[in-house]
């Protein structure tokens, strides 16, 4: 049992030598009075632990604060991308239904303007044609009247004329068998008997 004491005990001073500059930074205050020494060097090392402590609470603080706001920022980078995304694709949707829509109306409107400008030039065409049946029909009449007329007035004429040119060569041929008329001969030939 000595040898295990001597053991452990020899281990102690080989460690105290090697290790005699940590034991030193631990324990500053080498005292004669052990219980001061032990007071001392145990509120150093409580403020040395205190120390450590708040410098590395202090750097778990800011890297949780800067990851916390690393997270937000993502967070809404992500979001302020997400809803520039969604509001640019409202945008979109709105401006291809309202250009469906313009276009859907603009293509309303020229069919209803080509149907009235069609019925109204329908309408004129017909109105032009009659009036010009019309025209041509009273034209086509007031010739054929006059053709008639004319034609009538030259029948007229003609009639009139060889009424005359009869009526003159029906008085030369009665000027003439008058002349040549002899009454006896005309009375004996009609009493002649066979």
């Amino acid at each position: 049992m000595l040898i295990k004491l001597g053991i452990i005990v020899a281990v102690f001073v080989l460690g105290g030598m090697m290790f005699s500059t940590e034991i030193t930074a631990l324990f500053p205050n080498t005292s004669a009075l052990l219980s001061d020494s032990l007071k001392n060097d145990i509120n150093a090392l409580n403020t040395k632990i205190t120390n450590s402590a708040e410098t590395g609470l202090d750097t778990s603080i800011d890297k949780t604060i800067q990851s916390i706001s690393d997270s937000v920022y993502e967070g809404i980078t992500e979001t302020g991308d997400k809803l520039v995304e969604n509001v640019n694709q409202k945008i979109s949707e709105g401006i291809t239904e309202t250009g469906d829509k313009l276009v859907e109306n603009v293509n309303q409107k020229i069919s209803e303007g080509i149907t009235e400008t069609g019925d109204k030039l329908v309408e004129n065409v017909n109105q032009k044609i009659s009036e010009g049946i019309t025209e041509t029909g009273d034209k086509l009449v007031e010739n054929v009247n006059q053709k008639i007329s004319e034609g009538i007035t030259e029948t007229g004429d003609n009639i009139k004329n060889e009424i005359i040119e009869s009526s003159e060569s029906s008085k030369e041929n009665l000027t003439n068998e008058i002349s040549s008329f002899d009454p006896f001969s005309f009375i004996k030939n009609i009493f002649k008997t066979n």
